[in-house]
C-alpha cells in the first residue's frame, strides 16, 4: 500500500487490468454522451433517443460556438463540424426561421450523415413549415379543417403534383383514396402533411348528381371556427422530405369527413396554396364509386 499506481504487467500476473480497462471505457463513453448537448443519443442499433433541451441551453450553446441567434447565422451553423451544434441550430430555426430558410434546411437534411441531427432537422422542418402553412389568419379563426369547396388554380410551373385515385382499405371499410405527392423540381422539398389532406387543402366532394356533399355530422365542428384550441393545428403534422422526382403517398378515408352513403359515382378533388413554398397545387378530380 505504497500509494504508487499498480504496474501494468502481463495479463496473467494481474486480474485488475481488464477491470481497469473496462472502467476507463465506461468513463470514456459517459463523457462522449455528456458532450452531446442536443439531448440526443445515437444507439448502436440505429435507434435515436431524444431528451428535451432547455431554451437557454440552446441559445447558450449556439452563442458559445460563435453563432448569432439570427436566421442567417443559424443557417451557417448547419455546416458546423459538431453534430449537436447543427441539431440545435435546426431547433432554433424551427422557432425563428423564415420561409426562405426552408430550402437551405432541406439541402442540409439531404446531406446530413448524423442520425440524431437528421431527426432534429426533420422535426425543425415540420415545425417551421407547419407554422408558415397555418399562418396568423388561420390561428386567428382557429379552424381545424380548411373550408371545403374552394376553387383551385395551380401555379405554373408546378413544384409538386398531387394525384388521387380510389383504393380499398380492408381495415377501414368505406370510400377511400390514395393521395400521391410528387416533387417535380430539382431541389429536395418539404411536404407538410396530415392523415387527412383537409388539414392543408380545400376538399371538394360532389355527389352522383353533381351537388356538394354534406360534411359528416361528426366532423362538422372541424370545418367551422372554434373558440380556442391552437393544439388542433399542432397535433399530428409531419414533414415528408421529397427528393427530386420522387413520390410520397398516403391513404385518406374521404367517407369519414363527407356523407357518401348514397350509392353512385362521386367526384373528389382538393388543392390550395402551400404558403411555405409559395406555390398552389391542385389534384385531379378522381371518381369514387360507392356501391349499395
Amino acid at each position: 500500500q505504497s500509494g504508487r499506481p499498480p504496474k501494468m504487467g502481463r495479463l496473467s500476473n494481474s486480474r485488475s487490468v481488464p477491470v481497469l480497462v473496462i472502467s476507463m471505457l465506461a468513463v470514456s463513453l459517459a463523457t462522449a454522451t455528456a458532450q452531446r448537448l442536443d439531448g440526443c443519443i445515437n444507439h448502436p442499433t440505429g435507434n435515436v433517443q431524444f431528451n428535451s433541451v432547455a431554451a437557454e441551453i440552446v441559445d447558450r450553446t449556439l452563442q458559445g460556438a460563435g453563432y448569432l441567434l439570427s436566421p442567417d447565422s443559424l443557417l451557417s451553423a448547419l455546416n458546423d463540424t459538431r453534430a449537436d451544434v447543427r441539431s440545435l441550430a435546426a431547433l432554433k430555426l424551427r422557432e425563428i426561421g423564415r420561409k426562405s430558410d426552408l430550402l437551405p434546411m432541406m439541402r442540409s437534411w439531404a446531406r446530413e450523415t448524423d442520425p440524431c441531427t437528421t431527426a432534429w432537422l426533420n422535426i425543425a422542418l415540420a415545425g417551421l413549415a407547419s407554422r408558415l402553412q397555418v399562418g396568423p389568419e388561420r390561428r386567428k379563426f382557429v379552424q381545424a379543417r380548411v373550408t371545403p369547396f374552394q376553387p383551385c388554380v395551380a401555379t405554373n410551373p408546378q413544384l409538386i403534383s398531387l394525384s388521387i385515385e380510389q383504393v380499398s382499405d380492408p381495415q377501414h371499410p368505406g370510400p377511400a383514396v390514395r393521395v400521391v405527392a410528387r416533387n417535380l423540381s430539382e431541389e429536395p422539398l418539404p411536404l407538410v402533411w396530415f392523415p387527412s389532406p383537409s388539414r392543408v387543402f380545400s376538399v371538394t366532394v360532389l355527389t352522383p348528381t353533381g351537388e356538394p356533399a354534406n360534411v359528416s355530422k361528426s366532423q362538422e365542428w372541424m370545418y367551422r371556427p372554434l373558440h380556442d384550441d391552437e393544439g388542433l393545428f399542432d397535433h399530428g403534422p409531419a414533414v415528408q422530405p421529397l427528393l427530386p422526382q420522387k413520390d410520397f403517398s398516403w391513404i385518406w378515408r374521404v367517407g369519414d369527413d363527407f356523407d357518401m352513403s348514397a350509392p353512385g359515382t362521386y367526384r373528389v378533388s382538393f388543392g390550395g396554396p402551400l404558403t411555405y413554398l409559395d406555390t398552389v397545387v391542385c389534384s385531379n378530380p378522381a371518381e369514387v364509386r360507392v356501391e349499395r
